[in-house]
């Protein structure tokens, strides 16, 4: 890349910022896909998500970017925000020069499609979650058996949250490709933009048509189970 970019990295809490803790891996985001000497500046901001407009340090990196015609430039669209609104008017500020790590070939169309899953997926979750709660105090009135040794629970959480993030991935490639199949793509098309926007299968593997096919059919399926329910 030969452009100049301006890099935003955010922390949620001045612990993360001290320790590193999330930042690093940003660091390692964006290094990896970034030219040190293409960054023309980086700024860090430990503050939650939020509205963009209480950022300062966002702020300044924006303008800077204005100012010099540089690409912002993030390492997960959801440091730069967590509403779609947020999103898409930073990406018009910046006539579009932004770029993220997690959205190669990014472009508004692009960009909103991401915006919107993530955060139907964030609702969905919020939902499960008070629900999986509630049964759980209602059960045993606290969060983890104290039985269990705290390494042995942790690590079947952090089990839980791999799979967890697999569903997630594999929930938002099936909706891409609803909505690609509604736009009227090929079967070859779709798996051509799954590809192209980082999306890879269970197995890691880049999609084909014949596993694009598998995941359509599987969600026709789902749809019918749900129309008789």
């Amino acid at each position: 890349m030969s452009a100049k970019f301006v890099v935003y990295y955010r922390v949620s809490t001045k612990k993360q910022g001290e320790s590193g803790l999330g930042l690093q891996a940003q660091q390692t985001y964006i290094h990896h896909f970034i030219d040190q000497e293409n960054i023309a500046r980086e700024f860090t901001e430990i503050q939650s998500g939020g509205d963009f407009e209480t950022r300062l340090v966002l702020q300044k990196a924006l303008t800077l970017c204005r100012d010099n015609n540089y690409t912002l430039a993030v390492a997960k669209i959801d440091r730069l925000s967590r509403k779609t609104e947020d999103a898409l008017y930073i990406y018009n500020v910046l006539n579009g020069n932004l770029f993220s790590c997690d959205i190669p070939n990014l472009d508004k169309f692009t960009l909103t499609l991401f915006m919107a899953i993530a955060d139907r997926e964030r609702e969905l979750i919020s939902i499960r979650t008070k629900q999986a709660l509630d049964v759980k105090r209602a059960e045993i009135g606290e969060w983890r058996n104290s039985s269990i040794p705290v390494n042995a629970w942790k690590k079947g959480q952090d089990r839980i949250k791999e799979k967890a993030r697999l569903n997630v991935n594999n929930k938002r490639a099936t909706e891409l490709i609803i909505l690609y199949k509604d736009k009227g793509l090929t079967l070859q098309q779709i798996a051509d933009k799954l590809n192209e926007n980082g999306f890879a299968t269970s197995s890691g593997k880049s999609f084909h048509r014949t596993t694009v096919k598998r995941l359509w059919d599987r969600s026709e399926i789902l749809c019918i189970k749900k129309q008789d329910l």
